[in-house]
């Protein structure tokens, strides 16, 4: 399988050329971000039942296919088709070349522009007497016009525009992670509904083996109506949960395959349980790494970096625009002469133009630009304290989960000995039905808890990929091909 995060560099212009290009513009002022020596989850003591290792305690970070460590197949090539077919990273794929596009318009006003005219007149006037002249003139013109990009606007805006294409670039890879963890955990919940559908299946068959040999007990009277009539209640609440388990394993086939990018109509996937994965060990690196590693916290930079660019071209619009024009041509009386010598003409022309009162509108257009920089300056380090909780809950998850799912182990483990216990006491007449009922109810509980218990443990290790930044290596992408682009509308 073809990797899916790569490491690109922008290809919109070449490195020199845009260093170059953007050289003297609004100078960056990178925020100051405090970041934590290291995790405060990693730190706490081991407890018991962690004979299964906690994903955390590696130091490497999720690689770029770190789905793989499940061990499955069937989801290795879920994964690859989500990639090929979800409509929501083709969308996104969609913005960048949006984004794309917009920088190119802003470079664009950095070049001169060049305007090739030709024209044809034909004038007919009668004098008075009756006479009358025809004259018929052809004229060619090129026409070229440059601003001078004195006070850098020009240069801001289109840096501006070039850092907002590095924010969609970093969004279509938030959105890849997305949906890489959201088929993950699908799958998993997937498995897990089916596994407890077949646990409920076996379970109302156990029931029934048992209400079979109390209507014989009855029969012999050796047993009242009331230990008929309790078995009789667990059977119907047993079939009562089965159709809520499939209606529940359906619906999640269907969330998967609309992932996909498929129908859901007779999809299906061919795992069983979440036995037929194995739970992955994902590293939680230095916090310091979490700054470079996830997108979203590089697309908050790449709009605080655009908005910087913005103020500064705003402050360049108070001061004074200077303007270069230039035409050339020939004109003629004759198309076959319209080249000839003695035809040709030009006019070169400067301007400059500077705004002397506007009510204060660009002064306010600069403050507007400020203002909305500092708001942007502010949620990127709320994003940045957002993104080290996220980790932090994860890694907690992680660990807490994991002890969790050894206690549910242990107590479906006791509870089935119970219950296998209080069956041969019965049938032995050492105890009344009631035990065994209580047993078997105990016994059916615990077996549900350590299901769900197991897939919280799946889910934690998942919910700590992406929190980590899904496996994405940090380096920026490069937009999409053409290729990519859908059918013209």
């Amino acid at each position: 399988m073809k990797p899916v995060f790569r490491a690109l560099t922008l290809n919109a212009l070449p490195g020199a050329a845009l260093a170059l290009l953007l050289g003297g513009c609004a100078f960056y002022p990178a925020p100051k971000i405090e970041t934590p020596p290291a995790w405060e989850a990693l730190a706490a003591p081991a407890r018991d039942f962690q004979a299964t290792p906690v994903a955390a305690q590696t130091t490497q970070p999720p690689d770029s296919q770190w789905w793989t460590q499940l061990q499955s197949p069937e989801l290795n090539a879920l994964v690859a088709e989500a990639f090929a077919n979800s409509h929501t990273l083709k969308a996104a794929v969609e913005r960048v070349l949006q984004s794309e596009a917009s920088a190119k318009i802003a470079r664009s006003a950095l070049f001169p522009s060049l305007n090739g005219g030709v024209s044809a007149n034909r004038n007919y006037r009668e004098a008075p007497g009756g006479s009358s002249a025809t004259t018929t003139s052809f004229q060619g013109s090129l026409q070229a016009s440059y601003q001078v990009d004195l006070f850098g606007a020009l240069r801001d805006n289109a840096g501006s525009a070039n850092a907002r294409l590095q924010s969609s670039l970093y969004d279509q890879q938030t959105v890849a992670i997305t949906l890489v963890s959201n088929v993950i955990t699908t799958y998993l919940q997937t498995l897990s509904f089916r596994e407890r559908r077949a646990l409920s299946e076996r379970r109302i068959t156990n029931v029934r083996a048992i209400l079979e040999v109390l209507e014989n007990q009855r029969r012999a009277g050796v047993i009242s109506d009331l230990e008929l009539s309790q078995q009789r209640s667990a059977l119907a609440g047993q079939q009562a949960a089965l159709p809520a388990a499939r209606l529940n394993e359906r619906q999640s086939l269907n969330a998967l395959a609309v992932l996909l990018g498929r129908n859901p109509e007779g999809f299906d996937v061919k795992a069983q349980s979440l036995a037929d994965v194995v739970v992955p060990q994902i590293g939680a690196g230095i916090p310091s790494e979490l700054l470079v590693r996830r997108p979203d916290l590089r697309r908050a930079e790449s709009d605080l970096k655009a908005s910087n660019f913005d103020v500064a071209a705003a402050r360049a619009q108070r001061f004074p625009s200077i303007n270069l024009t230039g035409q050339g041509g020939s004109t003629s009386a004759a198309l076959d002469t319209l080249f000839s010598s003695g035809t040709f003409f030009y006019s070169v022309a400067a301007s400059a133009a500077q705004t002397i009162f506007a009510g204060g509108r660009l002064q306010a257009q600069e403050q507007l630009a400020r203002g909305r920089y500092r708001e942007v300056l502010e949620n990127y380090r709320q994003a940045v304290l957002a993104a080290f909780s996220d980790v932090e809950n994860a890694l907690t998850a992680v660990r807490e989960n994991n002890l969790s799912y050894g206690y549910a182990r242990e107590a479906f483990a006791q509870a089935e000995i119970a219950y296998k216990l209080a069956e041969l006491r019965y049938r032995s007449g050492v105890i009344d039905f009631q035990t065994v009922l209580n047993a078997q109810n105990a016994a059916f509980q615990s077996q549900e808890s350590m299901v769900q218990s197991e897939l919280t443990r799946f889910s934690a290790v998942v919910g700590l990929t992406q929190a980590l930044g899904g496996g994405w290596d940090g380096m920026t992408p490069e937009p999409p091909p053409l290729s990519k682009l859908s059918d013209p509308i």
